[in-house]
């Protein structure tokens, strides 16, 4: 077997012994078994990776090797107590050495992930996986192990500059100027560098085979630069679905050879450019996303949210360019769950042939095995705007349900025949009750989990009380005067008699006052909310069988490129963990939030680190105050 090389001694002159202080290790997300040694373990300038010549696997490991010299990540939570300094090992570590059991595994759902990381006091470390997208993920827990070595020195960092230029941006280091940048270099070496708690053996595997975050770049449009990005943060935690939303009513941006007028006439125009995705960008996020482990399935959503597909087609779709509620403002009147409105008519021949040419040739496009065909939301009024459809209905005798189940059941043999595992949005089953086919994974968003397992389905779990991203900013409605309070409203007595006889005076929240703000899932999803998800709530052992697995969600009706690393990270990376990790500890404990924050505080960091521009959780003082932010009195001070 061909082994691949690659090194990260680049101009390192032998290091000298200092002692350690202050070491810690913050995994995320946590592996499911580690045993800590007390020894430093310093890289050797020679240090350099070893292991199969697979081409996914070479190209991980030379991004890893990169990753480690330019890194030199120093933790900015501080321990909670002092730990006696050891002194550090007289041997340096000098190679990493991989080993994969089979090499051609196709990366798929309930693919073995798993592997052992074994860094013994020794010129050896070795890495052993059953497949190679397992050893990707071992590689990025070594490369967390790895710190600089501490250092006394302290410097100013300069704060002002003139001739600053605001449009030039940098993660490298957020608290300098550019002058302080260009006087900043990256390393370029392994100097400096070391493996605290040495011994290390770690034996890992994810609790979830499923493990993705869905981004909608059809309200919103987001350029390929932005999505590689997301599947680099994705592969820091772990994250091996990328659930692409491509088209809906406002938009459909994806350019197909078979049916190009799709995007010439639904796609966004925007400063004179059309914002669409070519083949070449679907099959370089693809090729992307597969080098980081990363499955990358589409999502064309339909029946409902088609009205883009009635600027190209509009003989095959229902009320569309019509304002989505009736001019009485009841919901129940709605033609749809949103502006803009568009639904596929379900009775027309020529419907299915352009459906069936959108599927065939999404299809050939994306490589995994699964297919999102949408199905969410449909909305029987705006199909009894049509005459057609409810003549054919009156005369077939066929009620909404039958018409919804005669679109999908047509929809779901594209899919077949495209040899595709189809995944819906679960409303066809738990709200409308169709007795779908079992092969069906539902995607479970608004009813609870075992509602959807009890009918035999799998399921992906995305509860928006949890892990919709997008909620809590707001509504995005043009003419919405209901914000304009200057005075709380006054409690109805007879609620004010229930919540006082409840003590649940303060439960009381008005839209304004603590309540929605128009934002029909608020409130924002902290990551703490994030991370307090179980996918498999009120399951039973044997009914855990069928969660997959869960995404988090994000709807782009507030979110584009300017906001993209804001929405998601780090409150993804809680999601992460529980997908990973698994909710519940080694000894089925319920993960402690106040135990990840000190991790979670240090990742966001170290995200940022590594080019990704996640929101701030606490200010700084709090990670080096250690117990001092929490919110109820520490236990570790009793």
């Amino acid at each position: 077997m061909k082994l691949s090389v690659i090194t990260t001694a680049l101009l390192c002159s032998f290091p000298s012994m200092i002692l350690a202080k202050n070491y810690q290790s913050l995994i995320w997300p946590i592996p499911h078994s580690v045993s800590w040694g007390e020894h430093d373990l310093e890289l050797d300038s020679s240090f350099h990776m070893i292991g199969p010549s697979q081409q996914e696997l070479t190209r991980a490991m030379q991004r890893y090797s990169s990753i480690l010299v330019k890194e030199h990540w120093k933790p900015v939570q501080h321990p909670f107590r002092e730990e006696a300094s050891k002194r550090q090992h007289d041997q340096t570590l000098q190679t990493l050495e991989i080993h994969v059991d089979d090499l051609d595994v196709p990366l798929d759902l309930e693919v073995d992930e798993s592997y052992t990381l074994e860094i013994p006091l020794k010129h050896k470390a070795t890495l052993k996986s059953a497949t190679v997208w397992g050893a990707i993920r071992g590689l990025e827990t070594f490369s967390q192990l790895v710190q600089q070595k501490s250092s006394r020195k302290v410097k100013d960092i300069n704060s002002h500059s003139e001739d600053d230029n605001v449009e030039e941006s940098d993660a490298f280091d957020i608290f300098n100027d550019k002058d302080t940048r260009k006087k900043m270099k990256r390393p370029t070496s392994l100097d400096q560098l070391v493996i605290p708690k040495v011994p290390i053996s770690i034996d890992d595997a994810p609790a979830y085979s499923h493990r993705g975050l869905m981004l909608d770049t059809a309200r919103n449009y987001y350029p390929v630069k932005d999505i590689l990005r997301t599947l680099n943060a994705m592969s820091y935690n772990k994250m091996n679905v990328f659930h692409w939303h491509l088209t809906d009513s406002q938009s459909f941006p994806l350019k197909l050879d078979s049916l190009p007028e799709l995007a010439d006439k639904g796609a966004y125009q925007f400063q004179g450019k059309r914002l669409v995705y070519s083949k070449k960008d679907i099959e370089r996020i693809v090729k992307y996303a597969r080098d980081r482990g990363i499955r990358v399935i589409p999502e064309i959503d339909m029946p409902a949210h088609t009205g883009s597909w009635a600027l190209a087609y509009k003989d095959i779709t229902t009320c569309t360019g019509r304002y989505y509620m009736e001019p009485d403002n009841d919901w129940e009147h709605r033609l749809a769950a949103e502006p803009t409105t568009g639904q596929l008519n379900p009775i027309k021949a020529e419907t299915y042939e352009i459906v069936s040419k959108v599927i065939k040739e999404i299809a050939t496009l994306f490589p995994d095995s699964h297919y999102h065909g949408g199905g969410d939301e449909p909305v029987y009024r705006c199909w009894d705007k049509d005459a057609s459809v409810t003549d054919y209905m009156k005369q077939h005798n066929k009620t909404h349900d039958d018409l919804l189940h005669q679109f999908l059941d047509n929809e779901l043999g594209f899919i077949s025949k495209a040899k595709k595992t189809p995944i819906l949005w679960e409303d066809a089953v738990t709200n409308n009750n169709l007795p779908l086919p079992k092969d069906v994974v539902l995607q479970v968003w608004t009813n609870p989990a075992q509602l959807a397992v009890k009918k035999g389905y799998r399921i992906i779990a995305s509860n928006y009380n949890f892990w919709y991203l997008d909620c809590g900013h707001g509504g995005w409605g043009g003419n919405d005067t209901s914000y304009n309070e200057q005075v709380a409203p006054e409690i109805p007595s007879d609620v004010q008699t229930v919540l006082d006889k409840h003590d649940l005076a303060d439960n009381y929240r008005p839209s304004n006052w603590g309540g929605s703000g128009g934002d029909w899932c608020s409130p924002f999803k902290s990551w703490q909310r994030v991370y307090s998800y179980d996918p498999a709530f009120n399951l039973t052992k044997e009914q855990t069988k069928s969660v997959l697995g869960g995404e988090v969600a994000l709807w782009s009706e507030q979110s584009d490129a300017a906001a993209l690393d804001l929405r998601l990270w780090p409150r993804a990376a809680a999601a992460a963990e529980i997908l990973w990790s698994g909710g519940k500890d080694e000894n089925g404990k319920t993960r402690d939030i106040g135990d990840a924050m000190p991790r979670m505080f240090d990742w966001r960091y170290r995200l940022v680190h590594r080019g990704i521009a996640a929101e701030p959780l606490q200010p700084l003082w709090c990670g080096q105050n250690p117990h001092l932010c929490d919110a109820t009195y520490p236990a570790a001070l009793l």
